[in-house]
């Protein structure tokens, strides 16, 4: 008799926990959102909290936050509707690579937010508040053709000049992010030399002053793009809390977030 209840109980042992679906445990009728974020050149500790309560303020989102996308697998990331980068350190490894990959390729949303362009390239990898680390490692290539565009230290480099004022104007592309935005201002950097592949649709450009340590013509800096059966929204904007509270950084990110995972 024992031995029986002892294979009984092995067999219950061996079984896998039954699924709980994910619908109890977010809130109904809402866009799902993973922000990834825990190493940045740049505060993510102060921006990560804007980026959460931007969303979560519109009343359409439910924010989750993970500070180490190092152990992002399918199954963790299988509930969400959209991935919002908030990250610039080093790669994350093969399976959470391919993982974010073929959340993208399969149908869902990434978006980019600032200097989360810059890692997975041939860039140095950056420590907290711009340490240089020395450290270059080979490149994930996916990273860039979902992008849409990394930086380069290829001549000419892509950097940005002294931080400044300056007036972002929308390109006039009919796209759900871009329909009824007005130009607005905002105090951050201005990144160019950015490499844009094709298929990137531009929505909004600043013109990049050269007195300024800029190239002296119009930069792209908001964009979307399509990659496999998903959709990927970049914003150079956001170098800080100050830039991201800027209305237009709020409005164009909040839009770009919602047509990333929806395509509306």
């Amino acid at each position: 008799m024992r031995r029986v209840l002892v294979l009984l109980a092995a067999g219950v042992m061996a079984q896998p926990p039954a699924e709980v679906p994910d619908r109890f445990y977010f809130e109904e009728g809402k866009i799902r959102v993973l922000i990834l974020t825990g190493r940045n050149n740049h505060d993510w500790r102060a921006t990560t909290p804007v980026l959460r309560a931007a969303l979560e303020a519109t009343g359409r989102f439910d924010v989750r936050v993970t500070e180490e996308p190092a152990g992002l697998d399918e199954k963790t990331l299988r509930p969400y509707h959209v991935l919002v980068s908030n990250y610039c350190g080093p790669r994350w490894g093969a399976a959470a690579e391919a993982a974010v990959a073929g959340f993208v390729r399969e149908g869902k949303g990434l978006v980019v937010v600032h200097a989360a362009s810059y890692p997975f390239g041939e860039t140095e990898v950056l420590g907290e508040k711009m340490t240089r680390t020395g450290v270059h490692q080979a490149p994930w290539t996916e990273w860039g053709e979902m992008v849409g565009a990394v930086w380069s230290e290829k001549e000419p480099r892509t950097g940005h000049g002294r931080r400044h004022a300056y007036r972002v104007e929308w390109t006039g592309e009919a796209h759900p992010v871009a329909e009824g935005m007005a130009p607005f201002l905002i105090s951050d950097e201005l990144y160019h030399h950015f490499r844009l592949k094709p298929g990137n649709v531009v929505l909004a450009e600043a013109f990049d002053d050269a007195a300024l340590g800029g190239t002296g013509k119009r930069e792209p800096l908001i964009w979307a793009r399509a990659y496999g059966n998903g959709r990927v929204f970049h914003t150079a904007l956001g170098h800080d809390v100050d830039a991201m509270l800027a209305p237009g950084f709020l409005a164009s990110y909040s839009r770009g977030v919602e047509w990333a995972a929806t395509g509306k």
